[in-house]
């Protein structure tokens, strides 16, 4: 190619590839966007000023919470958990959250339902039945727990995340 064509050319090759790759941004600040946090529940303070973080391997993040969720992880303290929200000035503003596990063993997070002479959980994934419950299961119709072990076959251990709401 010539270097006339060369000059010529360049200032059209530059203007096109600009023009191509750029794309207006529009951002709606009405709408933020779902964060995520993965880590262990903490409590921290004292009975009348009580935090809630989220310690994960590399981070402390503070939780806002509704009443309800915040009871709920008060309950579940040490237990691992996936939430999901958004962040802003240095919180995490909590949407809802799942329990992952308890001392590294994976649980199941759900409500119990009574299934006959049996209890099935309801899950964010669908329901699952619970082949050998504990026994003190029963009592906690409608609550949302966690269980651990194999849910087919027991034995089980469980943890009350919210009790059932009164009717």
């Amino acid at each position: 190619m010539s270097r006339g064509l060369a000059l010529l050319l360049a200032p059209l090759l530059f203007a096109t590839s600009v023009s191509a790759c750029h794309q207006p941004t529009r951002i709606d600040v009405t709408q933020a966007r779902p964060d995520s946090v993965r880590g262990i529940v903490s409590i921290t303070g004292t009975d009348f000023d009580q935090h809630i973080v989220i310690r994960s391997a590399n981070a402390v993040t503070p939780v806002t919470a509704t009443p309800a969720d915040s009871a709920a992880l008060s309950r579940i303290g040490g237990v691992e958990v996936l939430a999901i929200g958004s962040r802003s000035s240095g919180h995490f503003h909590l949407d809802h959250f799942t329990a992952l596990a308890v001392d590294g063993s994976p649980v199941v997070d759900g409500v119990l339902r009574a299934a006959g002479d049996g209890l099935k959980l309801d899950t964010a994934n669908g329901t699952v039945s619970l082949g050998n419950p504990p026994d003190a299961l029963r009592n906690l119709i409608a609550a949302r727990v966690w269980i651990a072990g194999p849910l087919d076959t027991g034995p089980n251990s469980y943890g009350v995340i919210s009790l059932p709401k009164a009717r």
